[in-house]
């Protein structure tokens, strides 16, 4: 997909797959999938404000393309 902006939302620790974290409990009840996927709320009201310009954009979450 061609876009004129992408907004990157990296990972807070960027070795997260070599690197052994300590989850909290969260993380064992609520399950890893884009339902519940967050993104800066700026990110958000920047993209809308770009297609209300005429651009094209799209939010990217390197975590999870990292993953893939």
């Amino acid at each position: 997909m061609k876009s004129d902006i992408a907004f990157v939302h990296a990972p807070s620790i960027y070795d997260f797959r070599r690197r052994p974290l300590k989850e909290g409990p969260i993380s064992d009840v609520i399950p890893s999938t884009p339902l519940f996927e967050m993104y800066p709320v700026g990110f958000v009201s920047m993209l809308n404000h770009a297609l209300e310009e005429g651009f094209t954009g799209r939010i990217c979450n390197l975590a999870v393309l990292m993953l893939s």
